[in-house]
């Protein structure tokens, strides 16, 4: 058995989205140097040779798609969201705004795609060294699964 999936990787800008991406996919270093921006998107490959599926063993092909928060880009999105199989959410505490910037993207990249919230999963990425409320989104999607983490310190939880 064979699959592919086409993973959504989207929150505003400078909440966390290539720190995440480069972690689950082993693609480069996790967290240090500055804040560089994505261009568009940038889509990360990779595989996951066995995985259990329904009491299957199959190998998945994974693509990370790895979006920019920035309304500029916002044209290209739509070609973004074809086929996409699921949508991870991330934002900051932080940063008071992130959690209704990602209330709109919600509604853009899940609900008016027809992606389901069990599609769907909310990082609330707490960046070292920056105190926040986090949370809040949850209340907004309360069938979204909803993880805060600190990738620094969660892993091999985040993996799983």
């Amino acid at each position: 058995m064979h699959n592919k999936v086409k993973i959504l990787i989207v929150g505003p800008p400078e909440c966390g989205k290539t720190t995440l991406t480069n972690f689950l996919s082993e693609a480069g270093e996790v967290g240090g140097g500055g804040y560089r921006p994505t261009k568009g998107c940038r889509i990360v490959e990779f595989e996951i040779p066995n995985l259990n599926v329904n009491n299957m063993t199959t190998k998945v092909e994974v693509e990370l798609w790895d979006v920019s928060g920035d309304r500029r880009f916002e044209s290209c999105w739509p070609a973004i969201q074809r086929g996409c199989n699921g949508v991870v959410f991330v934002y900051n505490p932080g940063r008071d705004d992130q959690a209704r910037i990602l209330d709109s993207l919600y509604n853009q990249f899940a609900a008016q795609q027809g992606v389901r919230e069990a599609q769907c999963i909310v990082f609330c990425h707490h960046k070292p060294g920056v105190q926040g409320k986090g949370g809040k989104l949850c209340e907004y999607h309360p069938q979204s699964s909803c993880v805060a983490m600190q990738s620094s310190h969660h892993s091999q939880a985040i993996k799983a």
